[in-house]
């Protein structure tokens, strides 16, 4: 009888023993939740800043924190289109390189370069480019070559008044137009309606000459500072129709 009111004492004590245990294994459960929990919040806190040490990517958007696009960086398939007022003006998958976006959303400039080959004979560029407000690009920094003749320089542009989607949109439908007389007309007019005349000019020419012109709003130079090849300077002045009136030389 003893014997076995020992043996029922030892199995209460293993019983409280396994409750005591269990608690104490969900306790420590509950505690690294909370620690795992902790852990992942102040991770979530440091993907705010991240270090490589090398990277490939084809494309890289910067963005506001309301997700507003600022900036795109990206190989030529997946370069970005020009967009104004939420307007797609083309251009996609053709512009390696970085484009620039304003506090609107619309595409505000950007810098690229690219080459090929066309017909055998080989190309380049490289540019840097902001553009005028809702407009396009008014002040561009741009290298040029094709069939061994090459040009560099600054330019500024004035732009139209207009929105670039509104100009867009009517040059779209004359580009549509079939070849003609009609055509023609029609792209005349709009040059004339949304004028952008290249205002300043400071580089190199394809001749090889250093230059600085300066035309007027019509886009016709009237002063022209360049210095040839050969090391001669000269000043020309010229009318509104384009024609030299006073020449300076060295």
């Amino acid at each position: 009888m003893a014997e076995a009111t020992e043996i029922t004492s030892v199995r209460r004590q293993l019983r409280q023993m396994r409750i005591f245990l269990a608690g104490v294994v969900a306790a420590a459960a509950v505690a690294g939740a909370a620690v795992l929990a902790g852990s992942g919040q102040a991770a979530a806190q440091d993907r705010g800043k991240v270090t490589f040490d090398e990277i490939d990517v084809q494309r890289i958007n910067v963005v506001e924190a309301d997700g507003k696009t600022r900036m795109v960086l990206s190989n030529k398939k997946r370069s970005p289109g020009a967009v104004v007022d939420g307007v797609e003006l083309g251009n996609a998958g053709t512009r390696p390189g970085m484009t620039f976006y304003n506090g609107d959303g619309d595409e505000s400039g950007g810098m690229g370069t690219d080459n090929g080959v066309d017909g055998g004979k080989p190309w380049a560029f490289g540019q840097l480019a902001f553009d005028q407000y809702k407009q396009d690009q008014t002040l561009v920094l741009r290298y040029m070559e094709q069939e061994g003749v090459r040009g560099v320089g600054l330019a500024v542009d004035d732009r139209p008044e207009a929105s670039l989607p509104e100009t867009f949109q009517e040059r779209k439908k004359i580009e549509q137009m079939p070849p003609g007389p009609e055509r023609d007309r029609a792209m005349a007019e709009y040059q004339k309606k949304y004028p952008s005349p290249q205002r300043v000019f400071v580089g190199k020419n394809p001749d090889r000459s250093s230059a600085v012109t300066l035309a007027d709003g019509k886009g016709t130079p009237r002063i022209v500072l360049r210095v040839g090849q050969d090391g001669n300077p000269q000043i020309r002045f010229l009318d509104a129709t384009g024609k030299v009136t006073r020449t300076i030389k060295g």
